[in-house]
């Protein structure tokens, strides 16, 4: 590590890092704002007194964290040089497949 001044650690491996050495990751996770396709009959079907009804008592059941995740969560990290190399190449961490065949 350099005589820099120390700014901060890596959100991932909690090593020191220089100012100016870390890299910034945001993300915001929210939920689809689509609607899905919908006839005219659907929509005239739907009994929306107790849709609400319905849906007002799940959310009664519900945390305040609860309810923001299901609708938007924002997040930032600092990522050492090694850990951002990491992140960059897989950043949903999911488990690599193996190549097919022989070289």
């Amino acid at each position: 590590m350099s005589d820099a001044p120390l700014h901060s650690r890596c959100d991932l491996c909690a090593n020191p890092i220089s100012a100016g050495r870390s890299y910034i990751v945001r993300m915001e996770v929210f939920a689809d704002p689509r609607m899905p396709p919908m006839s005219g009959a659907e929509i005239e079907s739907i009994d929306f007194d107790q849709t609400l009804s319905d849906l007002l008592k799940e959310v009664e059941a519900m945390s305040a964290d609860d309810l923001q995740d299901g609708v938007h969560r924002g997040f930032e990290y600092n990522l050492c040089p090694a850990c951002h190399r990491v992140f960059l190449s897989n950043s949903l961490g999911k488990p690599r497949q193996g190549r097919i065949g022989k070289n």
